[in-house]
C-alpha cells in the first residue's frame, strides 16, 4: 500500500531544493528528485542527448571516432551489382578482402 505523503505528517521528511534545469525552488520528498516537475526533467534529458550527439558528430567528422555503423559485420564497399568483366569483379573482391584483413 502506497501512503500519500503530506506536509502535515510528522514522519514525512522533505527537503527544499533547487531545480537542476530551471533553478526554481521546490520541496522534494525523495532524495533522488532533481527537477521540480516532469517537464523540466524531460527538457533536461533532451538537452543532454543533444549535447552528446553534437560531440559525437564532431568526433566522427574530425575522424577521431569511427562510427559503429561502419564496423558492422557484413558492411563492405562492394557495390550491389556485380561487374560484367570477371577481372574487375575479382580485383574488387580481392581489394575488399585485403581491406578487412582476410588476405594479407
Amino acid at each position: 500500500m502506497l501512503l500519500k505523503k503530506t506536509l502535515n505528517d510528522p514522519q514525512t521528511r522533505f527537503y527544499i531544493s533547487k531545480c537542476k534545469y530551471c533553478g526554481r525552488v521546490f520541496i522534494k520528498f525523495e532524495n533522488k528528485t532533481g527537477y521540480c516537475r516532469e517537464a523540466c526533467r524531460t527538457w533536461a534529458v533532451r538537452e543532454q542527448k543533444a549535447r552528446y550527439q553534437q560531440k559525437r558528430r564532431k568526433l566522427i567528422n574530425d575522424g577521431e571516432l569511427i562510427s559503429n555503423e561502419n564496423n558492422k559485420l557484413g558492411t563492405t564497399y562492394l557495390s550491389n551489382h556485380r561487374h560484367d568483366d570477371f577481372k574487375r569483379e575479382y580485383l574488387s573482391i580481392h581489394k575488399e578482402a585485403k581491406r578487412i584483413g582476410v588476405i594479407l
